[in-house]
């Protein structure tokens, strides 16, 4: 180029300052970002930078581009279990020693819902079923009784669309005693059934528990409690913890500890049904007792969960119990991500402790109340609460089944109606059965020996069952992080320096050269760019 040349053009980019300005910066800004390129630690932008062929970059850029693709996606898919999915459920490193855990509470139903020698139920069933005249008396128990027994009198009018806290009258004044209905029992060096043993109204009438807390623990003020139901004497405070087990040493403690596995060590229960004592017209074809194994802290249901313990038989109840526990460090998160509840984190009006089951009780004991205006007799409710008498038994029902059809609804919407998501420390039961003859001649030998009334023999039907643990150690599940905080930073770094060479020093890399270098580059050079 002349010197002529020179000067021309020398005076067009003085003639034209402004498009000299924007040159010089985006000229500038090229020059920096390739000295960028070709000193930082990230792979791969050094050869963009490169001053080689365009067939070369190409390839380059299109390798960072996927490379950059690939991280993403995986960045996402981490973040997104992070978010979503936090909580991991897994075997603990130990089990639990069976000493550290409550016996299961055994809830035993008769199937004979009444004593007949003190009502007869048939009686009054088909007096009004032929339109005759009943006492005012006979009748009011007849509608009582109504609601507990299985079968109903379709062409009997009931115009008793609730009942008042005398139905709790009735059924304990015609109930079969405990002495009728347990011949013996033992636990751990007591055999006195009356002190194993609790009276429980649950939706299968008059029950008797063994192991459930009482109602000083299990209920709050809000619930009604008739008579001496649910009351067992000790305190569950001066014991037992939910959260972290039982307190002090071995002793007797309450709900009763289970010590050691086998059938040696179990709950031991002969039960005495008296065919006599059968209705037709109040019970199903099912002779004999309904069984409830589950933890002491729930209000059980037999409809629902139970096992059927014939007459004439020797039963065995194998019980595997399952723990499972979550860490306190999972408190930081919604119950919405960990997808459980801490004993504290969600109030029930009946209940002291939060189980799925009783949240689940209590939420059908709501909904039944907001469509009948009444509640079913075992449901929990305060004495103003009226109880659904035969008259509205079909709303119970419906709204029994209707809840159902809610529930899987919100479900699939996305939320749940009830909000009963299992407890955060939570202790299972499941149990197997196993059933076998035994010999007569046992009963006769008890006799002989004044272990039993010879009169209880005469025309009853014999129940043996043996409740037991059939392991020594408790299978126990722990929820833990699937990703903390340290977790998400070491897989997030790790993806990035596998498909980058990202490292921490890289950020503090791209500060340096957005701020302190070009400050210097001035100082030294007189230009943002330097030299």
């Amino acid at each position: 180029m002349t010197v002529y040349e020179m000067n021309e053009r020398e005076n067009k980019e003085i003639a034209k300052p402004h498009t000299k300005n924007e040159e010089g910066f985006w000229h500038n800004l090229r020059k920096y970002l390739r000295e960028y390129a070709e000193v930082t630690g990230l792979q791969g932008f050094r050869y963009v930078a490169e001053k080689r062929s365009t067939a070369e970059k190409i390839i380059w850029s299109l390798l960072l581009i996927f490379s950059l693709y690939g991280c993403i996606y995986m960045i996402s898919e981490i973040v997104y279990k992070y978010e979503n999915s936090p909580v991991v459920v897994s075997f603990a490193s130990q089990d639990t020693p069976l000493y550290k855990i409550p016996f299961p509470a055994v809830t035993i139903c008769p199937e004979a819902k009444y004593n007949r020698w003190l009502f007869n139920y048939s009686d009054i069933f088909h007096r009004l079923k032929n339109n005759e005249s009943v006492d005012e008396t006979n009748l009011t128990r007849f509608h009582h009784l109504s609601v507990v027994c299985d079968n109903t009198c379709d062409d009997c009018k009931f115009e008793n669309n609730t009942l008042d806290n005398g139905f709790f009258e009735t059924i304990s004044d015609t109930k079969i005693s405990p002495r009728d209905t347990f011949s013996m029992c033992a636990y751990n060096f007591e055999a006195e059934c009356e002190q194993l043993f609790t009276p429980v109204v649950v939706d299968k009438g008059l029950c008797y528990s063994f192991n459930i807390l009482g109602r000083e623990d299990l209920f709050t003020d809000h619930k009604y409690n008739y008579g001496q139901y649910n009351h067992v004497p000790r305190k569950i405070a001066d014991y037992f913890d939910v959260e972290t087990g039982y307190k002090g040493k071995i002793g007797r403690p309450y709900p009763r500890r289970a010590l050691m596995s086998g059938i040696d060590n179990g709950l031991k229960i002969l039960m005495r049904f008296d065919k006599k004592q059968r209705d037709p017209e109040c019970t199903h074809i099912v002779q004999g007792f309904r069984v409830s194994v589950h933890s002491p802290l729930d209000v059980p249901l037999l409809r629902k969960h139970s096992i059927v313990i014939p007459i004439n038989k020797v039963a065995a109840v194998a019980v595997e119990a399952e723990l499972i526990q979550t860490s306190e460090n999972l408190r930081k998160y919604t119950p919405e991500k960990r997808q459980c509840y801490m004993h504290d984190e969600r109030p029930l009006k009946y209940f002291k402790f939060y189980t799925q089951s009783n949240c689940l009780l209590e939420c059908q004991t709501n909904y039944t109340l907001k469509k009948c205006g009444c509640v079913a007799y075992f449901m929990p409710r305060d004495n103003t609460t009226a109880i659904c008498g035969n008259a509205l038994l079909w709303c119970v029902f419906h709204a029994d089944t209707t809840l159902i059809d809610v529930q899987i609804e919100s479900n699939i919407e996305g939320y749940d109606f009830c909000d009963c998501k299992p407890a955060c420390t939570n202790l299972k039961f499941r149990a197997q059965i196993s059933q076998g003859n035994y010999d007569e001649k046992v009963l006769l030998d008890m006799e002989e020996r004044n272990l039993m009334d010879p009169e209880s023999l005469a025309g009853a039907a014999w129940s043996l069952v043996y409740i037991y643990l059939t392991d020594e150690q408790v299978t126990t599940m722990e929820r833990n992080e699937l990703y903390g905080t340290s977790d998400l930073i070491s897989n997030l770094g790790g993806l990035l320096g596998l498909f980058t060479g990202f490292s921490l020093l890289s950020i503090f890399e791209i500060l340096y050269f957005c701020s302190l270098r070009i400050f210097c580059n001035k100082k030294l050079y007189g230009s943002w760019s330097g030299p």
